[in-house]
């Protein structure tokens, strides 16, 4: 019977033993858990940052205004005369040539009209010459000689008067250009001033903008120019400052500029929108920003930069706003790490920690 009480309580001692191990234990798994997410916690709340290394850089002063691109030359030839158009010698579209031959209008009946005048010159002046041999022998009063002279002067001028007429009745392109428009047909006829054809030139066009009177200071004729058009959203097209106009605009208070833009392949087209982006002034070792990188903070603007691993603020002064970029004036140095994001979460003194460094 002893035997069996001592193996009876030795089990129980046994039991009781692993009872107290078992709640060790899990006390210690609790209290290891609690420190690492204690931990984890402490990890979690270091902010996540990105840096920029801050460089001195050339930063454009820009100003970007909106147009319509033009023809370099765009001229409507008129009838100067009236009658039947006896001949259309161009279509919408085709290409001329100064001095090419594009209407004629009546030129049979006005070249009849000048030979006709010609042969009054020529009676005329044999006539003269007539009279002058009789009235040098005394043959002749000298009245006779007066009427001579007179029918001369009007024989001639009437041969003018046809000659002019009979330029008049044909159109000469008066430059290469494209045919825009054609107004009158072959057969119509048409009165003095009518329009008969429209010629543009496009080998060159050009941008007309508005430039502010606070502005106008920094422009001059020949300033280059970038343009921007939204037909040809891919590309980017050179041009400079062609003329300025003496005097602001009553109304809105702005210098009426041209700009001139090369057009040999012809694929930039009257009509088209365009943006033109001029240089006021240049900063050569400026110290830009992005916009968002800095924050308003009592009043003051301020940036957050990265050392060794933690965080501090600066208050900055700024200038110049050129796309999402802002130029600092006074706070930053070349070298500073700029906290540009994850600086909303960042307070200072505080760590960091740095994901990616962008040069």
């Amino acid at each position: 019977m002893k035997k069996i009480h001592v193996t009876l309580l030795t089990s129980s001692l046994i039991v009781a033993f692993g009872g107290v191990v078992a709640v060790i234990s899990a006390s210690v798994r609790s209290r290891t858990l609690a420190t690492e997410k204690a931990s984890i916690k402490v990890e979690q709340q270091v902010p996540n940052v990105k840096v920029r290394v801050l460089h001195a850089e050339a930063l454009d002063d820009q100003i970007t205004l909106t147009g319509a691109i033009e023809a370099w030359k765009d001229i409507r030839l008129s009838a100067e005369i009236p009658g039947k158009v006896e001949y259309q010698g161009v279509e919408t579209g085709a290409k001329v040539t100064a001095g090419q031959e594009l209407f004629r209008i009546d030129t049979n009946a006005l070249q009849a009209q000048a030979d006709q005048a010609l042969a009054q010159v020529t009676l005329a002046n044999r006539e003269y010459d007539r009279i002058q041999s009789l009235s040098g022998r005394g043959a002749t009063p000298l009245r006779d000689l007066d009427n001579a002279v007179a029918g001369r002067d009007v024989a001639a001028a009437a041969l003018r008067s046809a000659r002019i007429a009979l330029g008049k009745s044909v159109l000469k392109a008066p430059m290469d250009g494209i045919v825009d428009t054609v107004f009158r047909k072959q057969d119509e006829f048409v009165d003095m001033g009518a329009p008969l054809v429209r010629l543009v030139q496009v080998e060159r066009v050009k941008l007309k903008i508005g430039i502010p009177e606070r502005d106008i200071p920094h422009f001059s004729e020949g300033n280059r120019v970038s343009i921007r058009i939204d037909a040809l959203p891919d590309r980017t097209f050179d041009g400079s400052i062609h003329s300025i106009a003496p005097a602001a605009d009553a109304m809105t208070h702005t210098f009426l500029t041209e700009i001139v833009i090369e057009n040999a392949s012809g694929e930039i087209r009257p009509g088209m929108i365009a943006r033109a982006t001029l240089v006021r002034r240049t900063y050569p070792d400026a110290i830009a920003i992005p916009i968002f990188s800095s924050v308003n903070l009592q009043n003051l603007r301020v940036v957050f930069l990265e050392h060794e691993g933690k965080a501090s603020i600066r208050p900055i002064e700024t200038g110049i706003v050129a796309g999402s970029l802002i130029q600092v004036t006074s706070g930053l140095v070349p070298g500073d790490r700029l906290i540009v994001a994850g600086q909303r979460d960042v307070r200072e003194g505080e760590p960091v920690h740095v994901t990616e460094v962008l040069e």
